[in-house]
């Protein structure tokens, strides 16, 4: 016997989205609310896919462009939100970077810590 398919409402799909997006594994979701795990990642990129068409219905709407126009409108925000995520990452390394280490040539140049920890043990002279 086939089992027919089930029909979700667009609200049921939206909130296990968000659940999956916020972090619950999608296989406990799918077992919680009796689904395939499948079924979430194919709803994650159809609601994708609905924004990313509303967008570009707002932007010809709003802009009054066509909607080729609006099209690489959005294009290029997705690129530039891209390249600020990209940018925000190599920041966050090249912090990590300079704690992991600190007696870089950098760091020694710009830190006045070093310098003055140097210049104290000079003046202290040699450990006995």
């Amino acid at each position: 016997m086939k089992r027919s398919a089930r029909k979700f409402d667009l609200e049921f799909k939206k909130r296990i989205v968000q659940e999956y997006l916020s972090g619950r594994p999608a296989i406990e979701l799918a077992e919680a609310e009796g689904l395939v795990p499948g079924m979430i990642y194919r709803w994650k990129t159809q609601l994708e896919d609905r924004e990313r068409v509303e967008r570009i219905e707002e932007i010809q709407s709003t802009e009054g462009v066509s909607l080729e126009q609006a099209r690489k409108i959005r294009e290029l925000e997705e690129e530039l939100l891209a390249a600020k995520e990209k940018i925000a990452d190599q920041a966050m390394v090249i912090d990590l970077l300079k704690k992991i280490q600190p007696n870089s040539a950098s760091e020694k140049r710009s830190s006045g810590y070093i310098e003055t920890k140097r210049s104290l043990d000079r003046k202290r002279g040699p450990v006995k």
